[in-house]
């Protein structure tokens, strides 16, 4: 009972932000299993971060959240200058922990990834004894305000990867000091064994069974900003998977309560559903934009007017007490739209239980006076009475409900509506008494636009109405009027769906699943988690062009994957290896196996490698030309990209070079900086050779050099 008491304590002192202090004050000295167990955590925890001495200010809390224990831990220098903190749980498992220290600066490394990869495996193994043997590295990203890389490992049983379970461990690259780690590790789901798999094929034969192609037409945007409609495949769920050794079929990855697929052994039904004169001499005159807008407004309707339309339209739900309305007038590309909000502002009767106050909103074109948007409150039944609930008369069934929109919806969209087919048709609102009476209050209808027989992702029809009123309450339309591709000639599901499991992301995996469970307890809910091997998709974007089965981005363009781990076959003994490698930890590189560090960069592949600098300016002009730069054209356009080409143009430079003949008009002051700033090879070379071209491995140097100028600055 002691015990039961003192944690109940700990967890109530975490919710009121009490902060412990100190090794255990405040925890009953009774309480000896507490005490073994939170000496045992930081004795566990110390060991692995091997903290100094220095570290002699300590705090926690303790929070017994359901079945899972966790401890937070924090350590101080009596300066506060050095801060370590930990969150662990109650086997002092690390789930994360950071240190900081107020002299940390942001830098462009000076090693590379490769060279900090053995420290932060040394740490990984310190911190995660038990990943030992059971990670692999999966990519290292650069950390520029924490002049730091961070190297994320992915678990791996049986050479499996679990993309589940992962640690990231971040070390400085100036000291090798470990920054912060973070892990999500399920230590004690059995691992299913490897062996007897059904192999790929077969996995993607039983999906195949189960997954439909299903071709739409979704919307996307052109580089300019417009809509455009593209046709595309897509799987009709967003998850499924084979078991690899049953070949049973999953159709969800976590679960609530029991649930036949979760718990069952057999073979899984392949065929079931799932489914704006100052005084001061200025003279403000207007300008030609400006006029052409004054303009359009003479032949927009005033919000009286828009007003006017809303309250004499028979089908809208508008309530008679509305005595408040604000309007706004909005433009985007040449398209006016007032923006009509109504309230009834009475003042509340609570004594009278009087404090139901309806409002609405509707969105209304400006130049035709077409309604665009609805949508308005109801009163619920939170704002009956006991006695008027009894009273309530509901007028209108399902169908009459429906009639009531599409007439609505006819009366002035009748040339869009016979492009739309009802696809959904719910009760809206509903609620359920403690007598267990189920009140439906209105129903919601949802129509689909089509072409050629095919539906459309995200344009279509919806509202709903009022079951007491026989009022439309809700009403809006996505409707693009870019040009749609007629649907003739696209490839079929069969070819869709071989396509589709082409792409990268079918994969055999150890997953973690979930199972939720309500637990009865003040805590919630719990959660089992259990570990299966498993052929699943993990595609994206899921789009399958619907004429040529290539893979599509959310704008229907094809789909190209982003290098962001650049590794090169031709750089090692070159002398600008380590240049090139520091840049390409710090995610800045070339498409390409190789980068050709010998070969001329152009200003278009300067400009590649610069947009992705985090410290250095890029402008989309300045970088533009496929024909290699020289020197003194590389030094013009790193200059200008740094912020200093005004400084540059000053008449003050008297270039020393031998060679300083050669330099063209107009470029010596930025040569002059280059040089000085050693930009450009040396500080110490006698000649700048102006004008001949720029190697790649040259400008990687170069753009570590400015990186290291604008960081020392900062």
């Amino acid at each position: 009972m002691r015990k039961r008491l003192i944690t109940l304590m700990l967890v109530l002192a975490l919710v009121m932000g009490t902060v412990y202090t100190g090794a255990p004050v405040g925890v009953s000295a009774a309480n000896e299993e507490t005490q073994e167990q939170m000496t045992d955590v930081l004795l566990k925890i110390k060991t692995k971060l091997e903290l100094p001495d220095e570290f002699t200010e300590f705090r926690y809390n303790y929070n017994n959240y359901g079945e899972k224990a966790t401890w937070y831990l924090n350590w101080t220098t009596a300066d506060s200058a050095k801060t370590v903190t930990v969150n662990c749980d109650d086997e002092a498992h690390i789930m994360n922990m950071s240190s900081y220290e107020n002299t940390q600066m942001s830098g462009v490394p000076d090693k590379t990834a490769e060279e900090m990869a053995p420290a932060a495996e040394a740490l990984l193994v310190r911190l995660f004894p038990e990943a030992k043997g059971h990670v692999v590295l999966k990519s290292t990203n650069y950390q520029y305000y924490r002049a730091a890389y961070r190297f994320l490992y992915r678990r791996i049983e049986n050479n499996i990867e679990m993309p589940d379970n992962y640690i990231a461990i971040m070390i400085g690259y100036k000291d090798g000091n470990l920054i912060s780690a973070d892990a999500n590790w399920n230590y004690t789901a059995a691992i299913p064994s490897a062996d007897k798999l059904i192999g790929a094929d077969a996995a993607k034969s039983k999906i195949g069974k189960k997954l439909e192609m299903v071709p739409r037409y979704y919307v996307g945007y052109d580089e300019d900003g417009n809509e455009k409609v593209f046709l595309a495949y897509s799987p009709s769920m967003s998850y499924i998977a084979a078991d690899a050794k049953s070949g049973k079929i999953y159709t969800k990855k976590n679960y609530w309560g029991e649930d036949p697929e979760y718990g069952s052994k057999e073979a899984y039904d392949e065929d079931a559903v799932n489914t704006a004169d100052n005084g001061r001499g200025y003279e403000a005159k207007l300008s030609d934009a400006e006029i052409k807008r004054i303009a359009e407004l003479q032949n927009l309707i005033s919000s009286d007017d828009a007003v006017k339309l809303i309250k004499a339209n028979k089908y809208l739900l508008v309530d008679e007490n509305i005595n408040s309305v604000t309007a706004n007038l909005n433009e985007y590309k040449d398209r006016y739209t007032w923006v009509i909000t109504m309230r009834d502002n009475r003042p509340e009767d609570y004594e009278k239980g009087d404090y139901y106050r309806a409002y609405a909103r509707a969105t209304v074109d400006a130049s035709t006076g077409k309604l665009l948007s609805y949508s308005a409150s109801t009163k619920g039944m939170y704002y009956y009475s006991d006695q008027e609930i009894e009273g309530i008369k509901f007028n209108y069934s399902k169908k009459q409900c429906r009639n009531i929109f599409e007439e609505f919806v006819k009366s002035f969209e009748s040339e869009r509506f016979a492009k739309v087919q009802l696809s959904a048709d719910n009760a809206d609102m509903q609620y359920t008494d403690d007598m267990g009476r189920n009140y439906i209050f209105s129903y919601g209808y949802n129509y689909t636009r089509y072409n050629d027989g095919i539906p459309f992702a995200s344009n279509g029809i919806n509202g709903s109405v009022d079951r007491i009123t026989g009022k439309v309450y809700y009403y809006n339309m996505n409707w693009t009027d870019a040009e749609v591709p007629s649907a003739k000639g696209i490839i079929g599901e069969a070819k869709a769906f071989d396509a589709y499991m082409g792409y990268e992301g079918f994969d055999l995996v150890y997953e973690i699943v979930n199972k939720y469970e309500n637990t009865g307890s003040i805590y919630g809910y719990g959660n089992e988690q259990t570990v299966r091997l498993v052929y699943r998709t993990a595609i994206s974007p899921a789009f399958v062009d619907a004429f040529t089965g290539k893979q599509l981005n959310y704008n229907g363009e094809e789909y190209e994957v982003v290098r962001t781990d650049y590794q090169y076959n031709d750089i090692a003994g070159t002398k600008y290896e380590k240049a090139i490698r520091i840049l390409a930890g710090m995610g800045v590189g070339l498409p390409g196996e190789s980068f050709e560090p010998s070969k001329k960069i152009t200003a278009e592949e300067l400009g590649q490698l610069i947009m992705k600098m985090p410290v250095i300016g890029y402008r989309e002009d300045l970088f533009v030309g496929d024909k290699a730069l020289s020197r003194q054209e590389a030094a013009k356009l790193i200059v200008t990209a740094m912020g200093l080409s005004t400084v540059a143009k000053l008449d003050i430079y008297k270039l020393s070079y031998k060679d300083a003949k050669d330099v063209a008009k107009g470029y010596e002051g930025y040569v002059a900086i280059a040089g000085a700033m050693g930009l450009i090879g040396s500080k110490t070379d006698k000649k700048f050779k102006p004008k001949t071209g720029l190697t790649r491995g040259e400008a990687a140097q170069m753009l570590l050099n400015a990186a290291n100028v604008i960081s020392s600055a900062e």
